[in-house]
């Protein structure tokens, strides 16, 4: 019989707690290749910021680790921002170049994979396609990567550990007003970005894919400092 552990029904917690046992449910795989870790969540839902605290974590533990985000895969504006799409749905359909994060990072990583790889495939400030020198995994490296739409379909089965972090899309919207105004122009125009692309396009990701479902883990991320830690399988 399977044992369920304590804190598995909803449990909110310091961060530093929980993200020790992420960690040590990431620790238990027992795999022939790189264990491919997948964080996935709503524009602004904090999932960068605890992908990089799961990466730190698992550093301290003595693991290489590699961190990445679905952010250097993107394809060119003549692509993302598509006259023949709405924003919300370009940005769904075309923000991202799957093919490149496949090829260069995932399929490399995978089970008979090369362990050659790469982490970027665009330069997101310049739009510029880029091509990094080729870097080298060992069998006992952790990849850690971020991104929106990780769980769609064509990604789905390249991870080996997936979490979502679910966040009120409220509060969701406050923090990347916050964090993105200066770049996008102020508030008001921060606002009607995130309500009329990114996170009209979540919705269509979590309604067309489920990604909750797909989890091994869910973290509820609204209260930062104590978020709520939720095993699912």
């Amino acid at each position: 019989m399977k044992t369920i552990p304590l804190w598995a029904e909803s449990v909110n917690m310091q961060r530093n707690e929980l993200i020790k046992i992420i960690v040590t449910e990431i620790e238990k795989l027992q795999l022939e290749h790189p264990v491919r870790v997948g964080v996935s969540g709503i524009t602004a839902s904090g999932k960068s910021t605890l992908a990089q605290e799961i990466a730190l974590e698992i550093v301290s533990r003595g693991y290489p680790c590699i961190k990445a985000s679905i952010d250097d895969f993107h394809h060119p504006k003549k692509v993302r921002y598509s006259e023949a799409l709405s924003l919300a749905h370009a940005y769904y359909k075309n923000a991202h170049d799957y093919d490149a994060l496949i090829e260069r990072l995932l399929k490399p990583l995978g089970k008979g994979g090369s362990l050659i790889y790469q982490t970027q495939s665009l330069d997101l400030e310049t739009d510029i396609p880029v091509n990094p020198e080729p870097q080298v995994a060992s069998i006992n490296t952790i990849l850690v990567v971020d991104g929106t739409f990780l769980f769609k379909e064509k990604l789905n089965d390249y991870w080996d550990f997936r979490i979502f972090v679910e966040t009120d899309f409220e509060i969701a919207l406050k923090r990347g007003i916050q964090r993105d105004q200066a770049r996008l122009g102020g508030e008001l125009s921060t606002e009607k970005r995130y309500l009329e692309r990114y996170h009209k396009a979540s919705k269509m990701y979590i309604n067309d894919c489920h990604p909750i479902s797909k989890a091994q883990v869910i973290v509820n991320n609204n209260d930062i400092n104590f978020p709520e830690l939720i095993k699912i399988s």
